[in-house]
């Protein structure tokens, strides 16, 4: 690392250790390591809960720590609900970057002057974010469109803030009692691969294409075209939509528009997306969605979306119906199969909350059932007993959970469940169909196979290592040193019982010797040997009673 390079790491290390302890967070630091940057340790005077305090810490900390929020809001299973509540509340507080700056970055990412690509280009943003802004542009064929537009040193910014968390992550892990039940390195890599995706504007491009792709033909939904020609890593242009947003009722009120109709498009967009495609948006919330006239659904903004594979679409689904049929033990199972229990959880109190999960849908028909919900108390469950959720489930509980806040804005009278129970058929006449049937036994057929091959050759490798002498079996016993320590003690026992019952034996027999008048003209006979062998038994049985006094009390 060069010496400038080290300078901003310090520099910046330097204001977010200041930034986290000025908010009351120096005792963490401290436990960490990173006490001795602190300048000035905090003094707070509003009484501000621990939510708002990471709240306001992490929104003056900038881009990369308010993605961090961001993510960690959809985190039930990590955070309690009321820091999660707080985190949702996390806003871009960042003034929108002078248009010299965009000029030059649109000119230095395609490649020609502003006015050689676009006939028009307003000046003015439509919309501002800490990684980038958006404006409205005319191509040359009159074509409307939007241009996103990262903002100026922003990869960089964002490089050098990763390299800190993998820092702070790696010393959380180390120093902190929570690094036993949560791996912090691996939060750190999963949150710097989403961010580094999402600084790539030509894969939100591609999401948007895949979007289109899956829902060619249905005239209920509309995805933005992407202009690629205008598009790189820093520049996304794409199709302008005229259409009215969907957090603006009154707009949509006064043009008529079918409210039960707008929210039934978008429940029914967002299963497919979820239940059959297995690629959903993960951010839809109203300011990503919009209306068209005949309610068609307009979505937006593609940098956040979740990918389900087979595998885990069929263990959510499993989820759901271990809860829809009141079987724990399915859900458990489930949970089990998704690698998500530590061993060191308590599996009986687990089943008896999942128990109690079941029984508060147990009178509730499908149609009653609120999946977001569902999958909310479940990540609650796992925030308490520690269990490591698949991220892509969390993402998916949040957007159905959105889903469900929008459709009751927009009709209250219309019950989710029931639109999505065809989607909920045709997954379970998949699964029991001839072809799905069919690729389950040939898969299991292909590595129940693989096993059998590969089964000799490790057999004959245990018979190699078992000639060499390298064959070592170590047994660890659980809960049983305390058992080996008394065992020891009994042991120590009874030897000394039977060294002082030899002892006790070869001074007796001295005794009857001497008193049939053995010969006692050696030096051996000439010693008090009476008087010294009581006193050493004396001394072994005392011996021999403290022994036992001191294990009685162990």
């Amino acid at each position: 690392m060069s010496l400038r390079r080290r300078y901003i790491h310090l520099n910046r290390y330097r204001q977010v250790v200041n930034v986290l302890a000025r908010y009351g967070f120096g005792y963490l630091l401290d436990q960490v390591g990173l006490g001795e940057l602190i300048l000035r340790r905090s003094r707070e005077e509003a009484p501000l809960s621990l939510g708002q305090r990471l709240r306001l810490a992490l929104e003056e900390l900038g881009p990369t720590f308010i993605k961090l929020g961001q993510l960690l809001s959809t985190r039930p299973d990590l955070l309690p609900a009321d820091i999660i509540s707080e985190l949702t509340r996390l806003q871009d507080r960042v003034p929108p970057f002078p248009f010299a700056d965009v000029r030059k970055a649109v000119e230095e990412e395609l490649g020609q002057p502003l006015e050689e690509l676009f006939a028009s280009f307003d000046p003015e943003p439509l919309a501002v974010a800490s990684i980038g802004q958006v404006h409205r542009a005319t191509l040359l064929d009159g074509s409307q469109v939007i241009v996103k537009v990262q903002r100026p040193g922003i990869a960089r910014q964002v490089r050098v803030d990763l390299e800190i968390l993998f820092d702070l992550a790696r010393l959380a892990q180390r120093h902190t009692p929570y690094g036993k039940i949560y791996d912090f390195n691996q939060m750190a890599a999963e949150f710097a691969r989403a961010l580094t995706e999402e600084l790539d504007y030509t894969r939100e491009g591609r999401n948007a294409d895949r979007f289109r792709e899956n829902f060619a033909g249905d005239a209920s939904v509309y995805f933005p075209a992407v202009y690629w020609d205008y598009t790189t890593r820093g520049v996304l242009t794409q199709e302008y939509v005229e259409a009215v947003k969907l957090n603006n009722l009154e707009e949509i009120d006064r043009r008529g528009y079918s409210r039960r109709r707008i929210a039934v498009n978008l429940a029914r967009a967002v299963y497919q997306q979820v239940l059959v495609d297995g690629f959903f948006h993960g951010d839809p919330h109203p300011g990503n969605l919009a209306v068209l006239p005949g309610e068609v659904i307009v979505f937006m903004d593609f940098g956040l979306t979740g990918t389900l594979t087979e595998e885990l679409k069929e263990q959510f689904v499993n989820l759901v119906l271990g809860i829809i049929r009141r079987r724990s033990q399915d859900v458990l199972r489930t949970i089990i199969a998704m690698g998500m229990v530590p061993a060191e959880v308590d599996r009986s109190a687990l089943r008896r909350e999942i128990e109690a999960l079941r029984d508060k849908y147990y009178h509730l028909s499908f149609r009653q059932i609120s999946l977001g919900q569902a999958i909310e108390e479940l990540l609650q469950l796992a925030f308490r007993y520690h269990l490591r959720m698949p991220p892509e489930l969390t993402l998916l509980g949040k957007t159905l959970l959105t889903l469900e806040g929008l459709v009751r804005k927009l009709d209250p009278e219309l019950e989710l469940a029931e639109l999505a129970e065809p989607y909920g058929r045709e997954l379970l006449r998949r699964r029991f169909s001839v072809r799905f049937l069919w690729r389950t036994l040939t898969e299991n057929l292909a590595s129940g196979w693989e096993v059998m091959q590969s089964l000799p050759r490790q057999f004959q490798h245990l018979l190699d290592l078992a000639e060499r002498g390298e064959l070592t079996l170590r047994v660890e016993p659980l809960h049983l040193r305390g058992l080996v320590r008394q065992i020891d003690r009994i042991i120590n026992k009874l030897t000394m019982s039977v060294v002082l019952l030899a002892f006790s034996i070869i001074m007796a027999s001295l005794i009857i010797s001497t008193a049939l008048g053995a010969p006692t003209n050696s030096l051996f006979f000439r010693l008090p040997t009476l008087e010294v062998g009581f006193g050493a038994a004396g001394m072994m049985l005392l011996w021999l009673l403290v022994t036992i006094w001191r294990g009685g009390r162990d």
